[in-house]
């Protein structure tokens, strides 16, 4: 495990999911790279779960991850077989399938896409593979 990879893609992560935060709680119009379906991805009824923007529990697991990068970094064998790694662990393979999930919907029920929660799910995927690998 390299907590330099961990670090970049948790603020990629972290980034992405604060942007998507900050212009729907402003109500700002979200800036698309690549079409112009954000908005109507990110502010669906898919934004939320059980009522809490999906973006709120996402910085949260950045955070986390960026934390634990960090500490890593200054020790390298801090965590291991600790419970802390295993709950880094869980906590990514729930976000990769949590991602996975918002994917599919994106796909199959809006039938729209939105780039930054795709990289969000791509920061989440190489995450896991960092952590386990």
């Amino acid at each position: 495990m390299n907590p330099i990879y961990l670090i970049i893609l948790s603020l990629i992560g972290f980034a992405v999911s604060f942007y998507i935060f900050y212009t729907k709680k402003n109500d700002k119009k979200m800036y698309c790279i690549v079409g112009e379906n954000c908005d109507e991805v990110v502010k669906s009824k898919y934004g939320k779960t059980f009522g809490i923007e999906n973006t709120i529990p996402g910085m949260a697991y950045y955070l986390f991850v960026f934390f634990y990068g960090i500490a890593s970094l200054a020790n390298q064998n801090i965590f291991k077989g600790n419970i802390i790694y295993y709950f880094i662990v869980i906590a990514s393979i729930g976000s990769v399938l949590f991602s996975i999930y918002l994917t599919s919907v994106q796909a199959f029920v809006l039938k729209k896409w939105c780039e930054y929660c795709i990289v969000s799910s791509i920061a989440s995927l190489l995450i896991l593979l960092v952590l386990i690998f």
